[in-house]
């Protein structure tokens, strides 16, 4: 399947995930063009962190497929995808306590070149890996920050560094789950300028409740209800739907335009 003679950079075929019979993502054909900035939206308990989970391998579906570039990749777990170029963040943070800031981001720095086992090991490998993690980091505003211990950071501080991390492994597509949650309104836009500035090859889709960033980034919305794709559109599309104003005040009217 191709748009614009464009191959999808994430695609979806039938995926569902039943939890005890009860279907929480049902029959999802979905897609992510090369180059797309795409927000997933929904009310509470739709069913869009499980649609994550599934794209990034941290669930297994009950049926269904997922391709990442064309390629299938459904049966490959987690870690195999972040190969293919799939990264995402999470709604709550997984951070280690024990290294600095410097070291999360190094680490992940490391594992993108292929060096990850060897990084404590080779003063090269540390230096370069070192360097290009403190770009990231200063991109960030997170430069002063750089060799505090991860625990002394607040927790959108926290958030800023997983985007970070995200960001060394040099996705292809990048998944963030609310990445502005907890984050301090005075550096919330740092998080989108920085994926408005991502090279036009990124695909991002995120996941966001702030329906003024979700218009000011995302060039196409997908709205997620019960598990189903209910509309896709443009910002404006979206906006001037009754279905999407009707979910999001408790009652859906599916013959809605």
């Amino acid at each position: 399947m191709r748009v614009r003679g464009l191959p999808f950079a994430l695609r979806t075929s039938a995926l569902t995930k039943s939890f005890n019979g009860l279907k929480t993502v049902s029959g999802v054909d979905f897609y992510l063009e090369v180059g797309a900035r795409q927000a997933l939206i929904g009310p509470n308990g739709a069913g869009k962190t499980t649609f994550i989970n599934l794209l990034t391998g941290s669930l297994a579906p009950t049926s269904g497929t997922v391709w990442v570039n064309e390629e299938d990749v459904t049966p490959l777990a987690a870690h195999q995808r972040v190969k293919r170029g799939l990264a995402r963040t999470f709604q709550i943070n997984s951070l280690l306590r024990e290294l600095s800031v410097l070291e999360h981001v190094q680490l992940a720095v490391a594992e993108q070149a292929g060096v990850g086992g060897r990084l404590f090991g080779a003063r090269q490998a540390q230096r370069r890996t070192a360097e290009t993690a403190y770009d990231i980091l200063e991109q960030l505003k997170l430069g002063q920050s750089a060799m505090l211990p991860i625990t002394e950071l607040s927790y959108g501080r926290q958030r800023l560094v997983e985007i970070a991390i995200a960001l060394a492994l040099k996705p292809a597509v990048l998944l963030l789950d609310e990445p502005a949650a907890g984050v301090p309104p005075a550096d919330s836009h740092l998080v989108f300028e920085l994926i408005e500035a991502l090279p036009s090859n990124v695909s991002v889709l995120f996941i966001e409740h702030d329906m003024k960033l979700v218009a000011r980034f995302a060039e196409r919305i997908s709205v997620l209800v019960a598990g189903e794709i209910v509309l896709e559109g443009t910002p404006l599309e979206i906006a001037s739907s009754r279905l999407v104003r009707d979910i999001y005040l408790g009652h859906r009217h599916v013959d809605a335009n």
